[in-house]
This record gives C-alpha cells, structure tokens and sequence, in this order.
C-alpha cells in the first residue's frame, strides 16, 4: 500500500469517527414526541383534560346561575357572590383557552422540528450510504491493486530464478567451451571447422539386413544419439576382412539405417557384422 492508500484509509477513519459522533448527538437530543403529544402527561390529555374541566365549569356555571335566580329574591349579597365567582370562572377559561392556543401553537412548531430532523437525518443517511459505496470502491480498488502487485512480486521472483539459472548455465557453458577450445587447439582441430561435415568415430553391430526394390538395406546398431546423420557413411567388417561401405539413409536415437554401397562391396553383409565410421582391425 503506497502513501497515497495510507491517507485514503486515515481519511476514511476520521469521516467515520465524526459521523459516528453527529449520530451519536442527534440521537442523544432525540425525542419522541408522540410519547410528548400523546402520553400519560402529553398534550393532548391535559388538552381534553382542560376540555372536560371547561365542560364542568359551564355546568356548575349554569348550575349556580339556576340557583342564583331560583335564590334572587332571597340575599342579593348571594347574588353578588355567585357573580364575583362566575367572573372569575370565565377569566379561568380565558386563560386555560389561552394556554390550549399556546399549547396547539408549541405542537405545530415541534411537528415542524421533527419535519425537519426527519429531512437531516434522511440526508445524513444518504451521504452516509454513499461514503459506505465510496469505501467499498475504494477497497475493491485497493484489493486489486495488491492482487497485481502480489502477481507481479511472483513473476519477478520467477524471472530472478530463470536468470540465477541462466546466469549459472551461461557460465557453465563458457568453462565448456574454454575447455573445449584448449581440447581442440591441444589436438590441433580448427574451432571454425563446420559441425555438419564432422563424421563422429563409433562402430557397432549390424542388427538387420534386408532388400528393397532391388537395393540391399542393412539396420545398425548406432544412431543419432551416437552422432550420425543421414548422408554419413559407415565401413563394415568381420574380423579383419572388410566387406563394405553403407550410406545412412534414416537414423532414429539409438539405430540407423544404410543403403549397401555396390562400388564397394567385397562380401555377403550378414547380422552380426561389425560397423565403426572408420575401420579399426
């Protein structure tokens, strides 16, 4: 992982950590304000509570006002009395329908605050889902990048053996030659002598003699692992008497074949019979 990883991966830590603590804020500053509206103690029970305690309050007011003139005639200081509490009655209603305004008023601005808090928090999911997908393409980036480089750390080391082994082999051969070359200058052979004209010295045993459209074909022992090619030729002997001369025509790892030549025929060519590339007595 180069620098430029390094700072991704420390930039990706701090975003998360301060998302972590935004979400960790808005959710300790959370409420539930249903539970608030809703509750034993909410809003909407004290409203229905301040409803029925109204609908008591005209009640008894009507009551009181039926007694008032039902008792009219009898003490007007009662009268005076029912009165002074019926005022006071109302302007209690006044304010506990003021406090039920204040209190619809305080419930459309929490509703809006939650409208509110709904939309961040919905945006702040949204940024969050798309740093999540940045991240995941980042590190699938970066898993390919150390795939490749994984690849590329192995085919250097297979290329560095190759080379070790090359490098040893090319030494090897240059001992080979420079012993070979001292061989040769020793034995008073040219090193620019062409390979192809060069005849090896081998013998063996001929294995086959057979004819074909009227030529006689002998099969020996030696072949191309012994250094033979077609076109060589090869003598043939028994003992101390030469028979022949064969002209190789195939040759395959470990026996060749050779065509008898007539010019220098002088005996039946039979199995058994030694052949070497020069005649040794």
């Amino acid at each position: 992982m180069n620098w430029l990883g390094k700072v991704f991966v420390v930039l990706i830590l701090i975003m998360s950590l301060m998302f972590m603590a935004l979400a960790m804020a808005v959710y300790a500053t959370h409420k539930n304000w249903r539970e608030v509206i809703e509750g034993p103690n909410g809003l909407q029970n004290r409203l229905t509570a301040a409803n029925t305690e109204n609908e008591q309050l005209k009640a008894q007011n009507l009551r009181r006002e039926e007694e008032l003139k039902a008792e009219v005639e009898s003490a007007e200081q009662q009268v005076r009395k029912l009165e002074t509490e019926r005022v006071a009655l109302a302007e209690r209603n006044a304010g506990i329908q003021t406090q039920l305004d204040q209190l619809k008023q305080d419930e459309r601005g929490n509703l809006a605050a939650f409208a509110a808090t709904q939309d961040n928090n919905t945006r702040l999911a949204t940024e969050v889902a798309g740093l999540r997908q940045q991240i995941r393409t980042e590190e699938q980036t970066r898993d390919k990048l150390f795939g490749q480089t994984l690849t590329a750390t192995e085919q250097l080391h297979q290329v560095s053996g190759q080379y070790e082994s090359a490098r040893e082999m090319s030494e090897q051969l240059t001992k080979q030659v420079a012993g070979m070359k001292t061989v040769m200058d020793a034995k008073g052979i040219d090193p620019n002598t062409d390979p192809s004209g060069v005849v090896p010295t081998v013998d063996g045993l001929v294995s086959q003699v057979r004819r074909s459209a009227g030529a006689q074909f002998v099969e020996v022992t030696i072949g191309a692992d012994d250094g033979l090619k077609p076109g060589n030729t090869v003598e043939v002997f028994r003992g101390g008497k030469y028979l022949g001369r064969l002209d190789i025509v195939t040759t395959s790892p470990d026996k060749s074949v050779g065509k008898v030549d007539r010019r220098f025929l002088q005996g039946q060519i039979q199995e058994g019979d030694r052949v070497a590339t020069r005649i040794k007595l």
